[in-house]
């Protein structure tokens, strides 16, 4: 028998033990024209799929990334004066920023040249009315859509969309291409699950020479999956668990070949995968995508914060240049998460803190701008932190039922849809 080292043994631990788990944009005078010069960001995905066909992709950019280094402030106003006065050691020089979309009152991160090519929407000034400054609190808020900590659920707004997005018969509604389920993916209906961005899809074995013995593990695994009929819960959930991860395997060991130029970062693998997934008709609707980068900046955040940019710009540039090419860009929605931005003020370490309000970023059949009111640092809260204006439960149902056409109500509690964020004419 060939032996199976510890990294086998737990990514076929992940996949055999997958199963169910159960405001308006800002005027012209305020931010630029939403409509930028065809010359200066040239690709722009100018149809939208059938709401039937629509996907999400979702980069989960845990550890707090700061929105204000991404769109920073420039120009002679209060806010932008503030910020360079409370950032000397992290500030973006404003020679430095690249223009976007022709604001005169916020640049983007020179690190982010690709993306900005692809005629982002850009939803400013994001959070929570009531942030608490906790990585492990505001993430479950982000993953539940919890907004104010008052409704928490066993169910996560990803899975939540899956449940009405989906049928029971489906291998898999929704998708976490990492090393373990996502609490943002429990479902209570259909089947959720994790994938491991560097598998074939194939099921996991022991690599036997003799192909017999794969034969037989196979089925060993199908005898497994199935119910007897008397069992107790947790043996029921487990034959569950191997019966879904097996259906799913048997799904993905036929996704499309690899395609793109996608750099060699986890990012890179796990968009590479999401792009093989979204080219396939299989069910997919929602992948969740954690992204494996050091957003916690409380130390020389300039420097840090450039590499993970970059890292995200090489890999989404890849990922939108396949869907062009292989003609489902219409039918895919990117978009950022975090659960908090950094603090405003510089700390004695050239970093940035624990924050709040933030800005972030959607890609694809959108309706290229600003939305949401410019971040006002003259009015910071307590722990000087941007006091967001637009909120999260604003930011799920506009892809709920902006993007999905799914009753906002069904998947998050309060919020408003945000006009005009995607090209649906």
């Amino acid at each position: 028998m060939k032996l199976v080292n510890r990294r086998q043994f737990l990514e076929m631990g992940l996949l055999a033990g997958a199963g169910v788990a159960a405001a308006s944009a800002l005027p012209e005078t305020a931010l630029g024209a939403r409509k930028p010069k065809v010359r200066e960001l040239h690709k722009r995905i100018k149809r939208v799929a059938p709401v039937g066909k629509r996907r999400i992709v979702v980069l989960d950019c845990g550890g707090g990334n700061d929105g204000l280094s991404m769109f920073p402030l420039k120009g002679n106003g209060a806010s932008a004066q503030k910020y360079r006065d409370l950032r000397p050691a992290t500030a973006i020089a404003e020679e430095s920023m690249l223009p976007i979309h022709n604001s005169s009152i916020m640049g983007m991160h020179p690190s982010l040249s690709r993306i900005r090519t692809w005629n982002p929407a850009i939803v400013t000034n994001i959070g929570v009315a009531k942030p608490d400054l906790s990585h492990f609190e505001m993430m479950r808020r982000w993953w539940s859509g919890d907004q104010d900590s008052l409704h928490v659920s066993a169910t996560g707004f990803l899975g939540r969309l899956c449940d009405e997005l989906g049928a029971v018969s489906d291998p898999a509604v929704g998708v976490s291409l990492g090393y373990g389920p996502s609490p943002a993916l429990n479902a209570a209906k259909v089947t959720t699950l994790s994938m491991n961005p560097y598998s074939d899809g194939s099921w996991p074995s022991f690599g036997w020479d003799e192909p017999s013995m794969d034969e037989a593990w196979v089925a060993a695994w199908n005898l497994m999956a199935e119910r007897p009929g008397n069992e107790t819960v947790p043996f029921t959930s487990a034959r569950d668990g191997c019966a879904y991860a097996k259906r799913f395997s048997d799904l993905a060991v036929d996704l499309p070949s690899p395609g793109g130029d996608y750099p060699g970062t986890d990012l890179g693998y796990q968009l590479m995968l999401a792009a093989r997934m979204c080219r396939q008709d299989n069910g997919i609707r929602v992948i969740h995508i954690p992204v494996y980068a050091d957003f916690d900046t409380h130390d020389d955040h300039r420097t840090r914060h450039a590499e993970v940019l970059s890292l995200i710009d090489q890999a989404v540039d890849a990922f939108m240049a396949e869907m062009v090419a292989t003609g489902h860009a219409d039918e895919v929605l990117l978009v950022m998460t975090s659960e908090f931005g950094r603090r405003i003020p510089d700390n004695e370490s050239n970093g940035l803190d624990h924050g709040a309000g933030s800005n972030l970023v959607l890609l694809g059949p959108v309706n290229p701008g600003f939305y949401g009111d410019a971040p006002d640092l003259t009015t910071l809260d307590r722990d000087d932190n941007l006091i967001a204006s637009m909120h999260m439960n604003d930011y799920y149902a506009t892809i709920a039922e902006g993007w999905f056409d799914v009753p906002k109500a069904d998947v998050i509690s309060g919020g408003s849809v945000i006009p005009n964020v995607f090209n649906l004419a």
